[in-house]
Parts: structure tokens; sequence; C-alpha cells
């Protein structure tokens, strides 16, 4: 009895294999079939376009089959590449973009139903914008977009349609291990930012070829833009201490200096530890200690001695390091001013102070208080946020005093003993000494 069962079953999973088989051979002969079948399209009509970057706006009156899904424009790159862009049934407009160069081309323009039926195509010339990669190329043959500074050069940037673009910078330089001269690569960046700085440091005092090739997201490249030149001496200066001749801050002297009220909490220290202690957050965003201003008012203000008199080329900050999603947020520094004095009064009076400048951050994506930073947000802050100094002062100053105006929630005034914290985890300052 169990044989017969055993063979009956197995007669019956026979069975159904060959009829799964069967219906596969079927589904396999005969496609997955649409629902139903749309009425056929009448064809575009009234087409005209205007030039963008790379690309045209294509415009057209739809027609007026009740079964029309969507618009489809077929067209091809200069490198070959067939493209494919859909425009809604909702709007009269497509972008066909990814174009290599000003020029003519052709665009295949059909009307699609259900089911994919098509109308007959249409076909227009259009003329192309400048794509953006070259724009930016172009740009920096400018002495003020590719230039020298202290310690490096500085590429600055205008990405005015948010391309999604990368900016490859070289340096011709001597490969020690081959004993010839190569171009190597320096800096890469990935953005599509609408404005933004590439620095460089580090880079020694002498005349040296530096290119640049900007990319777009079709890989279109531009030709490389070489340029030589010759980077100012810069030191980053050592052994700074924090200032303690200046009162504390209190609600009866708020020009006092705000140093002492910090956060033991843990991964925190006081100012001279935090500020000072050598950790830049590389190869990770990791600088150490950091310096938390309980209780902060804002604006606050503390003071450095730099031990020599000295002029400022730039200076390095890293916000808050221990949580990528509390960057650019309400203990994160935004804005600041800077002083220097050669004998800073007791009190904190601004009067024996002289301004050299204010200072803003920003953020690569651009995007508002409250969100979290993107990727490339956490690149930058984890490279330290660098501020140019445009020193146009006579002299220079042993004291550097730095006063924060307010930090990514935008409050600019804010009694001592609230609820914020202030962080900041590393600082370094750079430029010359003057005898």
């Amino acid at each position: 009895m169990k044989n017969l069962n055993k063979i009956s079953l197995n007669a019956i999973c026979s069975i159904l294999l060959v009829q799964l088989m069967v219906l596969v051979g079927c589904k396999q002969d005969l496609g997955i079939q649409p629902a139903r079948m749309g009425q056929k399209p009448t064809a575009l009509t009234n087409l005209s376009f205007e030039p963008t970057p790379g690309g045209a706006l294509i415009s057209y009156d739809l027609p007026t089959t009740p079964d029309l899904r969507y618009v489809s424009a077929v067209y091809t790159l200069d490198n070959g590449s067939k493209m494919t862009t859909k425009g809604s049934m909702y709007d009269n407009k497509l972008l066909v973009e990814g174009f290599a160069k000003i020029g003519e081309y052709d665009v295949e323009l059909k009307a699609v139903s259900v089911g994919d039926v098509e109308s007959d195509p249409v076909h227009l010339k259009i003329t192309t914008g400048k794509p953006t990669y070259q724009v930016l190329a172009e740009s920096f043959k400018s002495d003020s977009n590719f230039f020298s500074t202290f310690g490096g050069i500085n590429l600055l940037y205008k990405n005015d349609n948010a391309a999604n673009i990368i900016l490859r910078l070289y340096k011709y330089e001597l490969d020690t291990a081959k004993n010839q001269w190569a171009w190597n690569t320096v800096n890469e960046t990935y953005t599509k930012a609408r404005e933004g700085i590439i620095r460089v440091r580090g880079e020694k005092p002498v005349a040296t070829r530096y290119g640049i090739v900007v990319r777009d997201q079709w890989k279109n490249t531009s030709d490389t833009i070489v340029r030589t030149l010759t980077p100012l001496e810069e030191l980053e200066f050592k052994n700074i201490l924090i200032y303690r001749g200046i009162e504390t801050y209190s609600t009866a002297n708020r020009n006092g200096d705000y140093i002492a009220n910090w956060s033991s909490q843990s991964g925190s220290a006081e100012m001279q530890v935090s500020l000072f202690d050598g950790f830049d957050a590389q190869p990770f965003y990791n600088t150490g200690k950091q310096w938390w201003g309980k209780a902060a008012p804002v604006p606050l203000q503390f003071t450095m001695d730099l031990g020599k008199k000295v002029q400022l080329s730039r200076i390095k900050m890293w916000g808050r390091n221990d949580n990528y999603s509390l960057l650019f947020q309400a203990t994160h520094p935004k804005e600041f001013e800077v002083y220097g004095s050669n004998s800073p009064a007791a009190d904190g009076s601004w009067d024996s102070w002289t301004y050299i400048g204010t200072y803003e951050g920003v953020r690569p994506s651009g995007l508002a208080f409250g969100v979290n930073a993107t990727a490339e947000d956490q690149e930058y802050a984890r490279k330290g946020e660098d501020y140019e100094v445009d020193w146009e002062l006579p002299g220079g100053f042993r004291y550097i005093r730095i006063k924060i105006n307010c930090t990514w929630n935008g409050i600019r005034e804010q009694e001592l003993g609230n609820a914020l914290t202030v962080a900041i985890s590393e600082l370094k300052l750079f430029g010359k000494y003057i005898n």
C-alpha cells in the first residue's frame, strides 16, 4: 500500500511538472501581453526648442488621444551613446542633454499611448548650448578663478546649473622612484554645488605647473587647462596658547572671554587641550578631544596668544566631531569675526582690538539647517573648514581673538546659561611671522 501511494504521488508530481513546463513554454512563446492596446496617437505638432547647456528644451503640442501616456525623445550623443528621454503627458516640454559641444543634432520624438502604441515619428533639428563642463574649464583660464595663495593654490568655480561634475587637479612633478617627470593627481572633487572653492595646501613656494580637467556625468571631458603658479610661503603657527589675561565673560561684562565653562562629558576637554591637540581628522573624522562651550552665550569670544607678531593667511576650523548627524547644526559655529591686538585690555573691551574680517561657513550641498549632512558635506567637514584671510593691515599682531556670532541655527543673541552648546574640536592658524 505504501508503495502504491508512493507511485501515485510520483505520478502526480510528474504530471504537474509537465504542465508547468508547458505553461512556461507558452509564456515564452507568446510574451507578456498588456491588458489592452490603446489608440494610436497622432504625431506631435508645433515643435520648437530653446538651447540649454549641452542640450535643448523641446516644446510641442500634445495629441488629444485619450490613451496618451508619455512622449519619447531618442537621440545620439557625440560618443555614440543612444539616449531616450520621456516627457510627462501633463506637460508639453522635455529636456534632452548630455551633448559634448555646441552643435546641431537630430531628435526623434513620438507620442506613446497605453500598451506602448507609438505615433508616427517626427524629427527635430536642435542646436545645443555650450555644455557646463566647457564653461567651467574655460573659467579656469582667469587669474580670478585659478591662482596661487599662501601655501598652495585656489580654484573658484561657479556651476550655475548645479550639474554633476568632476574637477580633477594635476601637478607636474618629479617621480623620484622612476626619476622622471609626470602629471600626478593632487585633488579630485565630485560636486553639484552651484559654487565652491578648491583649496590645495602644503605646496612649496616654487614655480609649478598645475592642470585642471572638468568632466560631466556623460563622461564628456574638457581639455586640460594648464597654468604655472608660485604658491606663497605659509607657516602653520605652533605652540598657540589660550590667553587667560582677559576677564571671564559674565552678564555684567559681556566683553569678557568665554573659555572656562566647558562641559565635562565624554570626549571633551578644556579649550587649550581640545583646540590644539594636533588631531586633524585624518584619515577619519576624529579630532581627539573637543571643546563644548556649556550653556554658551551668543555671541561669545576667546583669545589666543601666538607668542610673536603674525600676519594671518588662513584659519582652519573643525566643528563638532562625534556625530555626522550634528554637522552644520545648532552646536556647529557658522559665522565668526577675527580681531588682532598687541596690547589687549584686561576687561576685554573692543577698543584695544583691530578688526580683521568676518567669515561664514558653507555647506557644499547647500542644504538648510535641520537637514542631515550629505556625503559631500561630511567629507568637507572631515577635512576642516578653511577660511582665507585677506590681510590688508600694516604690521602684525601677537594676540588673535575670535568672536562667534552664531551657529547654524542662526540665533545671534542668546543669554549666558541657556541650553545651547557650542562645539569646536580643532583649530589651526596659518600665515607668517613679522619681525
